[in-house]
């Protein structure tokens, strides 16, 4: 019995902080094909060996799809050597190339370490380019948090989810409660700091 409400104030816990992230972090349409100017195409390390791992296999998937349907002529691909010493835009770039995308229409943005570096650098790469509009895309429970980003830097964007990868299936529940009590407790520590700075 204690077990089972264990799991309903988990539950509940999820719920609410659910709720919570939904009002604070603002998330925008899926694209659902539209023509944008660029793709921006999140990244996520490699495997210790330098092959890609499930979860950027299907972003780069994703972003792969998107470019053979026509809705954008240019990628970046950013990320840097974050969890190894194998750059994300790199290793992206080149599966990129082998599903077929040209590599004049990537661009590589190797320096970025985090979501929020992913969404400032790739707003100037835009800028410096012209490029007006973008289609973000990552992973489902990785895309309110760049799209809040995205709108706090104004990037005219929207977004398209990758695939869960079928080795993570069983683990979904437990990855969206883990990244989501993490933006949940970001946002109080947030809250605190900025009473602390401008007391009422």
């Amino acid at each position: 019995m204690s077990v089972l409400y264990a799991l309903c104030s988990i539950l509940v816990f999820f719920m609410i902080e659910y709720y919570v992230l939904c009002r604070s972090f603002k998330k925008a349409d899926y694209n659902n094909g539209q023509k944008r100017d660029v793709i921006i195409v999140l990244g996520y390390p490699a495997k210790k060996d330098g092959r890609v791992s499930p979860i950027l296999r299907e972003r780069i998937k994703k972003a792969a799809k998107l470019y053979h349907e026509g809705i954008a002529e240019v990628i970046i691909c950013t990320g840097s050597d974050v969890a190894n010493k194998y750059v994300e835009a790199d290793v992206m770039s080149q599966a990129l190339i082998e599903l077929g995308v040209p590599d004049c229409n990537i661009i590589r943005e190797k320096h970025a370490k985090s979501t929020y570096e992913n969404l400032v650098i790739s707003k100037k790469i835009m800028q410096d380019r012209g490029l007006k509009t973008a289609v973000i895309v990552s992973s489902p429970w990785h895309l309110r948090k760049a799209s809040s980003y995205a709108y706090r830097f104004e990037i005219d964007h929207l977004v398209e989810k990758s695939k869960i990868p079928h080795e993570y299936l069983l683990l979904v529940g437990v990855i969206y409660f883990y990244l989501y009590t993490q933006m949940f407790i970001n946002l109080l520590r947030y809250n605190k700091d900025k009473q602390t700075k401008f007391p009422i």
